[in-house]
């Protein structure tokens, strides 16, 4: 064991802090301008990791975590940080991005607010992974590991699922199932993988007041989808266990709320929704745009997303099961919103999307890396208007953002001219 007296300097993507000590160290658990002494736990031939195992000169920033279970299951990474550190840390992240890879200079980052609600109970969606040993524990696996690390509560997870988990707590009837996923909005359903999962193991779900349970191989009883309702603008979603959702519900419908007041006007305008799920921004769109066309992969997405576009009564949106790269048009977007996979748009996303060259560009990322890198990309072509982080996930390091980009003038002219 290789103890290290370390003092990390900035925070950087990933939870960690950097230390340039002996070199590039990235220092979990500690806080900039603290003074730790970590175990180096990885070392590769350009950095190291080390993690911390005594505070020699604490942070005013610094709190106890709340959870038991902090640093063991790998949910958390920022549970050690005041909530006001916590926020000025990711935008930190963000703006060092966009000025190390977008290439952008620091003054001229638009980067306009931070968005934030409840730090804790945020999470309406979970998965658990369950052992099978003589006693059936529930749980998370220790982060890049296997290991189970049994959980009694979790302070992100919603009231609702933190109540079944303690009714599936040491429950016979889980023995066989790997992994449960439970979703809850105005309906709570479960989600159960594992082998040989037989009709009372169903039936135990809705004895302890699940609406529904639906497994890896299609059985179900009960409801199949999970209902959401928002009011900005007012509209209903459903998710199915193998489509996807935004887990802070509350934080979503905020963030869709400033996508409708960065973009309006609306009216009359043609939008193309790229990896756009069930609909989760074409429907609340779509009450002020002429037509919202939504491109996704995932078919239980789709299926998901005809069913929204049924259920709220919604006549101009249309679902398109292709990948983005393939997609080819004659139909000119005004707007495209484009909320990628953490790795951000591969280069033939990217020259796609400048192909239809709409006059803007809603992108929502999760991953401030892949967006500068994107950004830098745009730019010939875009001015960046404006970036809003969103802290979609308190007490641990990921955040979202939404930035617009406006198609420059001379493009435009340049396009008019071809």
């Amino acid at each position: 064991m290789k103890l290290l007296e370390l003092e990390p300097a900035a925070p950087v993507y990933g939870g960690m802090c950097l230390s340039k000590k002996d070199g590039i160290i990235f220092v979990k658990g500690a806080l900039p301008g603290e003074r730790v002494i970590a175990e180096l736990t990885e070392s590769k031939r350009d950095y190291a990791i080390a993690q911390t195992v005594e505070i020699l000169n604490a942070s005013s920033d610094r709190v106890t975590p709340r959870c038991k279970d902090y640093n063991l299951c790998g949910g958390c990474h920022y549970q050690h940080i005041s909530y006001e550190r916590q926020l000025s840390i990711k935008e930190e992240i963000l703006l060092d991005c966009l000025v190390r890879i977008g290439k952008m200079k620091d003054g001229e980052i638009p980067l306009t607010e931070t968005i934030f609600l409840n730090q804790w109970n945020y999470r309406n969606k979970a998965q658990f992974k369950i052992s099978g040993r003589s006693e059936t524990e529930i749980g998370f696996y220790r982060e890049h590991s296997r290991h189970l690390i049994p959980i009694a509560e979790c302070y992100l997870l919603n009231p609702v699922i933190n109540r079944f988990l303690e009714k599936l707590t040491g429950a016979r009837f889980l023995r066989g199932i790997k992994e449960v996923q439970i979703l809850s909005g105005t309906n709570t359903i479960a989600f159960v993988r594992g082998d040989g999962v037989d009709e009372p193991q169903l039936d135990f779900f809705l004895d302890i007041g699940f609406d529904g349970v639906v497994t890896d191989n299609g059985i179900s009883v009960g409801q199949t989808f999970c209902v959401l309702e928002s009011t900005t603008p007012p509209y209903t979603y459903t998710v199915s266990p193998m489509g996807f959702i935004q887990s802070n519900w509350a934080m979503n419908s905020l963030l869709i709320e400033k996508m409708l007041e960065l973009l309006e006007p609306l009216d009359g305008k043609n939008i193309l929704d790229v990896y756009g799920g069930g609909g989760n921004f074409a429907i609340p769109l779509s009450f002020s745009a002429r037509t919202v066309t939504v491109i996704e992969e995932n078919r239980h997405s789709v299926e998901d997303g005809l069913r929204n576009v049924k259920l709220n009564n919604v006549k101009n949106v249309t679902f398109k099961t292709k990948s983005f790269e393939k997609y080819r048009s004659m139909q000119k977007y005004d707007v495209v919103i484009i909320d990628p996979p953490r790795s951000g748009l591969t280069n033939k996303a990217m020259e796609t999307l400048k192909a239809l060259s709409p006059s803007k560009i809603a992108y929502v990322s999760c991953n401030p890396s892949t967006f500068a890198r994107d950004t830098a990309k745009l730019m010939d072509m875009y001015a960046l208007l404006s970036v809003t982080l969103f802290d979609m996930f308190p007490n641990t390091y990921h955040a979202e953002t939404l930035s617009v980009f406006e198609l420059k003038t001379d493009t435009l002219r340049n396009i008019k001219m071809k």
